[in-house]
């Protein structure tokens, strides 16, 4: 009897959150072999009619039951760059309307949210690359069906893309978009096909792709197709846990929302020429990214752009300090109060463990340790900017902030499997003073620490080898003026 209620309690959960389920991509659900390999050069030529019947392979995402199996279809309408088919089960239901087909398809062919001019099919390909073709027919088929999960899992498949599909007995180019509950007519569909139609793409140019860089593209894609929504609630599942991996894909709400505001901060700062290079590079994830910066002729790799991001996260501000096409609210902070002593957190794998700071030092000095085999990159976030230090893995770096407005700090991993690190925050000398100067502090400024400034002269900012210590004006630039105040000290002790 109690387990027969235990069931009931468990059927009736399932029922009454049913419309709260999170919609999700199944693509990455899906078995499949990550090796590369290239399409079937098998030709098929066969082209369809509007009532031409077609049985798919379609997948099921249910806890029992789920895998491969098969569907029938039937083409409801033709377009130009993609077929229409929509499952006979639910053909002539609510959840299909039959006025709602022309539109769908004519947002993939003609005119999308984004531009009148440019569907979905020109949009994305026009960004992240060519479609395949194993079958000779340029067209895309987009399956309309009612994709079967389980509500008990707390999400629910909208769509999806299988690559089994590239290689016979199927040897076609399908997408899956679900009908239940999706609303065929709304925004959302749209973003679905946008989303699921980049993965096809992305897997043709480099089909063992890191998920979290691939994830990032199409999420990324329902923006640029005008579907996605800007607002500062789009990524508020991370923006609450701004501490975890970017790069470890876990399938978690914040896993699409972190990737998602990378990927279009990759695209703002180098343009949407990169992104279609990033997809096109058949090496992966942070590699991939620092060989496109790279032939960029760029000096940024991945560590630049990832404190470049994290302040702007935390800004929201003007240029590259913000995010010009989406809204964000500022990311879930740890307060610390200054001066503290020997602060012992964890900060994630190219995650960020933002610390606001609470209290006024007009120098500070930070001293980071890593106490494990995990490199550290600590960003310091200001009023107008950042800068970021570089913490080789075991090992402690104390640098001088020469201003008053450093706001937040944010901690992050770079490499390693340990994920512990030890803060210090105190008061600096005065950024006019002989000690600050003294960069070797021996007690004199002499030839050793004029080597050292002219090491970092002329970086500002985030750039690579800028050392905020040299930096004795706090303007987050090494320039003359800082050279006149060391000058000023230069042989006295």
């Amino acid at each position: 009897m109690a387990l027969r209620l235990w069931v009931v309690l468990l059927l009736w959960s399932g029922l009454t959150h049913a419309s709260e389920l999170r919609p999700i991509s199944g693509t990455h659900l899906i078995p499949r072999s990550t090796a590369a390999s290239a399409p079937s050069t098998k030709r098929q030529t066969q082209t369809f009619q509007v009532g031409d019947p077609l049985t798919v392979s379609a997948f099921s995402f249910q806890l029992l039951g789920g895998g491969h199996y098969t569907t029938t279809t039937k083409c409801r309408f033709v377009g130009t760059n993609c077929y229409v088919f929509v499952e006979d089960v639910v053909w002539g239901t609510s959840h299909v309307p039959e006025s709602a087909i022309e539109p769908l398809a004519n947002a993939f062919d003609l005119a999308s949210a984004a531009d009148p001019s440019r569907g979905i099919y020109n949009i994305t390909t026009t960004l992240f690359g060519p479609a395949p073709d194993v079958d000779g027919d340029p067209r895309i088929i987009i399956v309309l069906l009612d994709i079967l999960d389980s509500p008990f899992t707390g999400t629910t498949v909208i769509g999806y893309f299988d690559v089994d599909n590239q290689s016979p007995p199927a040897s076609r180019e399908i997408v899956y978009v679900d009908v239940n509950p999706l609303d065929i007519e709304g925004t959302l569909a749209r973003a679905t096909l946008a989303h699921e139609f980049q993965h096809m793409l992305h897997w043709h140019a480099d089909p063992d792709e890191d998920k979290w860089l691939d994830e990032g593209c199409s999420e990324y894609a329902e923006l640029a197709c005008g579907y996605k929504d800007t607002t500062e609630a789009v990524a508020n599942a991370f923006l609450d846990v701004p501490n975890t991996s970017l790069t470890v894909w876990e399938d978690l709400p914040f896993d699409f929302d972190q990737a998602f505001l990378y990927m279009t901060y990759f695209a703002q700062r180098f343009g949407d020429d990169a992104v279609r290079s990033l997809v096109g590079e058949t090496a992966n994830g942070v590699e991939s990214v620092d060989l496109v910066l790279s032939e960029l002729g760029l000096a940024d790799r991945f560590n630049d752009t990832f404190a470049e991001w994290t302040v702007a996260l935390f800004l929201d501000g003007d240029g590259n300090n913000g995010l010009s096409r989406v809204d964000v609210r500022r990311p879930l902070a740890t307060t610390v109060s200054l001066p503290a002593d020997n602060i012992n957190r964890k900060a994630r794998l190219w995650g960020a463990d933002y610390l606001d700071l609470e209290g006024n030092l007009d120098a500070l000095s930070v001293s980071v340790g890593s106490t494990g085999d995990n490199p550290l990159v600590a960003i310091l976030i200001g009023q107008d900017g950042g800068a970021f230090i570089e913490i080789a893995a075991g090992q402690t770096t104390t640098v001088n902030v020469y201003r008053d407005d450093i706001q937040s700090i944010a901690l992050t991993s770079a490499g390693g499997t340990s994920e512990d690190y030890v803060l210090t925050l105190g008061a600096a000398p005065d950024g006019s003073s002989f000690a600050a100067s003294d960069f070797t502090a021996d007690g004199f400024v002499n030839f050793a620490d004029f080597l050292l400034f002219a090491a970092g002269f002329g970086r500002t900012g985030l750039d690579v080898g800028f050392v905020t210590s040299y930096d004795l004006n706090g303007n987050f630039a090494v320039d003359f003026t800082d050279f006149l105040i060391f000058v000023g000290h230069f042989a006295t002790e």
